[in-house]
């Protein structure tokens, strides 16, 4: 006997799936959460630092989001993708906590984008290569160009949301970005 149950919802459509979730059936709310909980986890984990603090910011935007589900259309929902909705909820609670747990940072960029090409650089046509040369290049990086690096394109928030969540100004979160790239495909050029 497994120790985790099968799950049933994933080979349903997100809309069929949500409208489980809204009219409160248990186990589509244990899917969803299960799904969902370890991109939440992380990316709160990534911004505070903090296993603690990271589990209740989970917990709370798992609230809110459960909460906006109740009260909408589901329908309306198709037009986005459920990963980009649900960004939202971990982001805002995010950015509630650093709003109250630090001073505001200073909003002078330390690094020009424009300068370094980060501004312009197309990363999705960059790497197609082997998971495991990914990974050590990407262990390989800065603090905060892993960090900007994971949050862009292994948990898919936008530009705004990593920004809101490492609560620094945007200049420098492209221009990390940009370096953990160089720096990924340097790696990857090596072997």
């Amino acid at each position: 006997m497994s120790l985790l149950q099968p799950r049933k919802y994933s080979d349903l459509g997100v809309s069929t799936f949500l409208l489980d979730v809204k009219k409160g059936n248990k186990q589509a709310l244990g899917e969803f959460i299960w799904q969902n909980q370890e991109r939440f986890y992380s990316i709160a984990f990534i911004a505070t630092n903090d296993a603690e603090a990271a589990s209740k910011l989970t917990i709370e935007a798992f609230k809110l989001a459960y909460t906006a589900l109740k009260q909408m259309n589901i329908k309306q929902l198709a037009a986005e993708s459920l990963s980009d909705w649900l960004s939202q909820f971990i982001v805002n609670v995010i950015v509630d906590y650093h709003g109250r747990t630090s001073t505001p940072s200073a909003m002078q960029p330390q690094t020009d984008p424009t300068i370094d090409g980060s501004a312009q650089m197309d990363w999705e046509t960059t790497v197609i290569l082997g998971t495991q040369r990914v990974k050590r290049c990407i262990n390989s990086l800065a603090e905060e160009q892993k960090k900007v690096f994971i949050l862009r394109h292994q948990l898919g928030l936008n530009m705004k949301q990593v920004t809101a969540v490492l609560h620094q100004n945007p200049e420098n979160v492209m221009a990390w970005l940009h370096r953990s790239r160089v720096q990924v495909v340097k790696c990857l050029g090596r072997g």
